[in-house]
């Protein structure tokens, strides 16, 4: 489906969030469910072929993404600047356990942001 509407070009931006390190110990530690990484390593080969525009999200959750997790999901994509790190925000998570949990200090996750977009 995603190379069909990059090859018909129906679509001209692509923003894919990647939740986690690309193993399925990490994968399913942060999702709480069971996840085809087979089929979301093929999404980021696609878009890695550069048929579209695109980004790469992650958002960084303490407790569930160290840091050690994000640098070893920038050396997995070396996608560059297309990697952003969004910061959790605890308000109204879908989980209730996520409320009590601290967003990272926007100052040290841009850092590493920065440090991850130099892993190309």
């Amino acid at each position: 489906m995603l190379e069909r509407l990059i090859e018909k070009r129906e679509i001209d931006f692509i923003s894919m969030d990647v939740k986690a390190p690309l193993d399925l110990s990490h994968y399913i530690r942060v999702t709480g469910s069971p996840v085809r990484l087979d089929l979301i390593r093929k999404s980021i080969e696609i878009l890695q072929r550069g048929g579209v525009a695109y980004e790469f999200r992650m958002t960084a959750v303490p407790g569930l993404h160290s840091i050690d997790d994000i640098r070893q999901l920038g050396q997995q994509l070396k996608a560059g600047s297309r990697l952003v790190l969004q910061n959790f925000n605890p308000e109204n998570p879908m989980d209730p356990f996520l409320r009590d949990i601290r967003p990272y200090d926007p100052e040290r996750l841009r850092e590493l942001e920065r440090e991850v977009q130099g892993m190309t």
